[in-house]
């Protein structure tokens, strides 16, 4: 691996653990303090905003990945700020008046009051959002880094302030979100340290009409997206209740931002020169991806088995006694983050190649199948499933999306080796730890012990294909 790798990489780094570690932090604490009940409705709207947001504003960010390099290129970023924020100023009116609709016909006090909290939260922390992205794109790696580890701190701060000294309830976990995102962007506003300038005179028809048409064609696949991940909280919901709701949303959030939090530091560090590469060199982009993918599998892989391993652990660790029955579905959420992260190399590929029809195609098919499934699965056999059908789902979204990009990966003798060998190597080692557990009581130190074994074999073993891990990056 270069130098810049390992040097952008441990920025990026920072920037993901210090949140994950204020998080960790949290999540004991918060679960040990507030019921399943109070964590339900909190998940449930919650989610409601995130799909809100989704729709409303996340393709604002997409267009920004997509067309930054060529406004820059074109010295045209002041119109490419203008448009978006005209088009955000649109979806704010829209998300008035959805929250404003909601709150009125709402009689639960406390879900009115997260639904307030979350509208003014959802607002600046989709501003700070696009600003990071323009930030990342500019690799400015320490500024992304500092805000993000400031702005966790403080998060965490106001929030232990409200809840142990106010003595106030579960709303005002995201009273503090957005407290701390209002100044993050007035903030950013006042120094503007990546120069964006809009100016209305900017604004014209056929860039809203660009940024329209390239934002809307993504929208259904990041909502397709959002509904694999979260439309199983309103099923579990009407089939188990909102206590349950409340036990499987903590648990899964706490194991899928164990993964994503690594997936998002890898992607923040390659997607600079990975979009540089696809927008003007697409067909040789392949070779690039293929050797990200290589250091995905041989160091993603690894990692995503010993979180399985230790699931029990952390959840007796990082959450409340009334949310640890949930453990058995974190090793299928950690998977499932795992193969999210796989699909959006086909998904970026797909989106250049003007394929995205056929994306979609393949996301609605996929979505609907895993909505039937879960339905069908947790009126059966409780909430646990919704957790499976979700890993279930993202391997035939990788499957399929394989099917109609064969070029990404090839079955090759040396990849069909390497993969039956990771095979062979997971196998044993899951015989191992399955035999163990039937003679003896696999404690956490055993856990420990076995794991540095593991690891040690496993680097020996594939020393030579470790160490020729090539990760270029842009300069």
């Amino acid at each position: 691996m270069g130098k810049k790798f390992i040097k952008d990489f441990s920025w990026y780094f920072l920037g993901a653990f210090v949140p994950i570690f204020f998080t960790i932090i949290k999540t004991p604490i918060f679960t040990r303090h507030f019921d399943k009940e109070d964590y339900g409705h909190l998940g449930l709207v919650l989610i409601t905003f995130s799909l809100v947001g989704m729709i409303l504003f996340s393709w604002l960010s997409s267009c920004i990945w997509r067309y930054y390099p060529k406004y820059k290129k074109e010295n045209k970023l002041k119109i490419l700020y203008s448009n978006l924020f005209f088009l955000f100023l649109f979806s704010l009116l829209i998300l008035i008046s959805i929250s404003s609709t909601w709150y009125i016909l709402e009689s639960n006090n406390l879900v009115k009051r997260l639904i307030y909290f979350s509208f003014l939260y959802l607002i600046f922390n989709q501003i700070y959002l696009v600003y990071m992205v323009v930030v990342r794109l500019e690799l400015k790696v320490k500024l992304y880094t500092c805000f993000q580890s400031i702005r966790a701190f403080l998060n965490l701060f106001l929030a232990f302030v409200l809840v142990f000294v106010f003595n106030l309830e579960i709303s005002v976990l995201v009273l503090s979100l957005f407290i701390i995102d209002f100044f993050a962007v007035l903030y950013l506003l006042i120094l503007n340290p990546s120069k964006i300038v809009i100016q209305f005179k900017s604004i014209e028809k056929k860039y809203l009409k660009e940024l329209l048409i390239y934002g809307s064609s993504g929208l259904l696949l990041n909502v397709c997206f959002f509904i694999i991940a979260s439309s199983d909280r309103y099923i579990i919901a009407f089939f188990g209740g909102i206590n349950e709701v409340g036990i499987y949303d903590q648990v899964y959030k706490l194991s899928e931002l164990s993964i994503i939090a690594l997936l998002a530091v890898f992607f923040n560090t390659i997607n600079p020169n990975l979009i540089h590469e696809l927008e003007v060199n697409f067909n040789q982009s392949k070779y690039l991806i293929r050797s990200y993918l290589k250091a995905f599998f041989l160091i993603g892989f690894p990692i995503v088995f010993y979180f399985s391993l230790f699931s029990k652990d952390i959840a007796n660790l990082l959450l409340g006694a009334n949310f640890r029955e949930g453990y058995p579905i974190m090793p299928f959420v950690f998977f499932a983050a795992y193969l999210h992260g796989i699909s959006n190399f086909y998904e970026l590929r797909l989106k250049f190649s003007n394929k995205l029809k056929r994306i979609n195609l393949i996301i609605i098919v996929v979505t609907i199948i895993n909505i039937i499934l879960t339905i069908i699965l947790v009126g059966l056999f409780g909430y646990f499933w919704a957790a499976i059908t979700t890993t279930l789902t993202y391997l035939l979204l990788v499957s399929l999306f394989h099917f109609f990009d064969k070029e990404l990966l090839q079955p090759t003798r040396g990849n069909l080796k390497l993969l039956l060998t990771v095979f062979v190597i997971y196998v044993i080692k899951l015989a191992i730890v399955y035999i163990l557990s039937l003679i003896i009581d696999i404690t956490f130190i055993i856990k420990i012990t076995l794991s540095i074994f593991f690891i040690l074999t496993y680097i020996y073993i594939l020393k030579d294909k470790i160490l020729t891990i090539k990760l270029p990056l842009k300069n």
